[in-house]
């Protein structure tokens, strides 16, 4: 099997083939079993999927969807539940397992589920038999460990998994269907009889990713289809040491050895292809913290390459997104976004998190704002939506980096008013979290509670803007990030996506008729200009309220009276540019163009 050669151990690197070769695992493919899951009566495996999260397009779990295939693989029935966030959806969920009559529970943990993920495994324990095991991953089992597990709120979990839980959850499974011995599996933490908690050494993480099964697509189906996009992985780790995040990067390292591992691009394109043709399905999103990672280094650039040919040398007519990092993009790269572009790269998201150097060091960024600026133009430049990641006010924040923020947005995404707004996140394991501590910043009760905003600020005037402005959105959303009726502010920042997607695969289908690009072009610069007027509204409202706080005259009062403003105006803006993109639809069918061949056909 071909191999990528790295070898920058500082960037959290490692060779594959020397990590496979010092793999200690029963078979050559650690997700092998020799245990039969079939018998007496085959194992039943049940994962509920939380519906929880901001503005999160597709339910589809990958994280899920891998453990699916590989239990399914060893003979397991498996059973994907998605536990909608509205009134009755825990019951609806709660029948559903119930029914299918599980040995096996697994819950996968984010920051964002925790309320309703406590209230929900309480609730499933109780209605099911006390033989069925109830094992967590994720993100919070990860960081927390044993201490979830002594958590009062967490008492209905037997067990969890920290790190990657694909060979962990094979052992795990043969301990548990085999009566073994749960003090061999690696990475779990669990309760002895008595309710003594243990953590087990963290295991070696799988050596080459080629490995692993296609992940399944219950979810897909599920949802008849109609999800915006399939998700794919084609690497884990990142090179990044960001203080904010907890994902696995170099910066915070929860296995052996280095991080970043790649699937080879043969593997990454075979598995678009088939669900391409599987599914009749062309758009796609790529997971990984850094399509270009290891930072930016040729060979890295060279197998994002590969798979770009390798996309168009199959004639696959799909669409893309992906997450970049600023830093690694230059003029020189302008050929390889190129290339991206062709091979149907439509949106990226960069982590810019800042518009201020201070902000940047804080967070230990690697970017500058000039490179965060040269990024954006370059990306856009190339055809290809530019969504940010980006902090607008945390602990630290000064009235001086709150202004740099707002400029940096108003020049390149002013018309987004939930990117001025953005609250930093605690997530467990992140580094952040753990300065706060030192600083007698984090609240008492972030270890029960795992409350994302449990932290003091430096200046009181900033904590009054920053809970202010998200009043803005409603009192929920202020207070705890849960959106009761999604604003229109909200709203706008979805289909703001949803309308250069329709800009761009239009342009892709038009460049070469003069009637259909004319057209395109003049819907295009009055969706622009619609957007400069939302540009110069949010900025005028984030500069006064801004003031406003630092003279210590901010009050809830002012948010309460501006957010019927907000809305209509919103409202408003939604509808003059649905009415663009209505208006370029009927003067291409009117041109003699088939606006459903240039949207939903994938050989288009």
């Amino acid at each position: 099997m071909e191999t990528v050669p790295f070898t920058n151990a500082a960037e959290g690197l490692i060779p594959l083939t020397n990590l496979a070769e010092s793999f200690d695992a029963p078979a050559a493919n650690p997700l092998h079993s020799s245990v039969d899951f079939r018998k007496p009566q085959p194992m039943r495996v049940c994962f509920p999927v939380l519906l929880d999260g901001d503005l999160v397009m597709s339910s589809e779990h990958l994280g899920v969807s891998y453990l699916v295939s590989i239990l399914r693989d060893l003979g397991a029935e498996c059973l994907v539940v998605e536990v909608k966030s509205i009134q009755h959806g825990d019951e609806i969920a709660i029948a559903e397992v119930v029914a299918f009559k599980p040995d096996l529970i697994g819950f996968s943990l984010t920051t964002v589920t925790v309320s309703h993920a406590t209230a929900f495994g309480a609730a499933l324990r109780a209605a099911l038999e006390p033989r069925v095991a109830f094992l967590a991953g994720g993100p919070l089992a990860t960081f927390l460990g044993s201490k979830l597990l002594s958590n009062p709120n967490w008492s209905f979990l037997d067990a969890l998994v920290r790190g990657e839980g694909d060979v962990p959850l094979v052992r795990y499974v043969e301990a548990f269907w085999d009566h073994g011995d749960y003090a061999s599996v690696p990475s779990l933490s669990w309760r002895e009889e008595g309710g003594f908690v243990i953590d087990n050494p963290i295991g070696k993480p799988l050596p080459e990713l080629d490995m692993l099964p296609e992940p399944a697509r219950d979810q897909f189906e599920l949802n008849h289809g109609k999800l915006p996009y399939l998700r794919l992985a084609t690497t884990r780790g990142c090179t990044a040491r960001c203080t904010f995040c907890n994902a696995p990067h170099a910066g915070n390292k929860i296995n052996p050895g280095k991080l970043w591992r790649a699937r080879t691009p043969d593997n990454i394109v075979d598995e678009i292809e088939r669900l391409y043709h599987k599914y009749n399905f062309n758009t796609f999103d790529f997971v990984d913290s850094t399509f270009e990672d290891p930072g930016g280094a040729p060979f890295a650039k060279q197998r994002i390459a590969d798979i770009a040919q390798g996309v168009l040398d199959r004639g696959l007519k799909i669409y893309y997104n992906c997450c970049m990092q600023a830093k690694n993009w230059h003029a020189e790269d302008q050929p390889l976004l190129d290339l991206l572009y062709r091979s149907g790269l439509e949106k990226v998201l960069i982590g810019i998190e800042s518009g201020s150097q201070i902000g940047l060091d804080r967070w230990k960024k690697k970017s500058t704002v000039e490179d965060n600026k040269r990024a954006i133009e370059l990306v856009r430049g190339a055809g290809i939506y530019v969504a940010f990641g980006f902090i607008a006010y945390h602990p630290w924040s000064t009235f001086q980096e709150i202004r740099d923020n707002n400029l940096f947005l108003r020049q390149y995404m002013g018309y987004n008013l939930r990117r001025y707004t953005v609250r930093l996140e605690l997530y467990p394991g992140a580094e952040a979290v753990e300065t706060l501590r030192a600083e007698g910043k984090l609240h008492d009760d972030f270890d029960v509670s795992l409350n994302a905003l449990s932290y003091d600020f430096e200046d009181p005037r900033v904590r009054q803007l920053s809970s202010i402005s998200a009043l803005l959105y409603g009192e929920r959303y202020a207070s705890e990030m849960v959106i009761e009726k999604e604003p229109a502010v909200f709203e706008f920042e979805t289909y703001d996506i949803v309308m250069h997607t329709f800009m761009s695969r239009l342009r892709r289908a038009v460049l070469d008729d003069p009637r259909g690009l004319a057209i395109l072009q003049a819907g295009e610069a009055k969706a622009a200009d619609l957007r400069r007027q939302m540009s110069d509204f949010n900025y005028e409202l984030i500069s006064q309220m801004t003031d406003l706080a630092e003279e210590g005259t901010l009050t809830e009062a002012y948010a309460h009276e501006r957010r019927p403003q907000v809305e209509q105006f919103y409202r408003g803006k939604l509808g003059e540019l649905r009415q663009v993109q209505l208006g370029i639809s009927m003067q291409l069918h009117r041109a003699g163009l088939s606006l459903r061949d240039i949207q939903f056909s994938k050989e288009s």
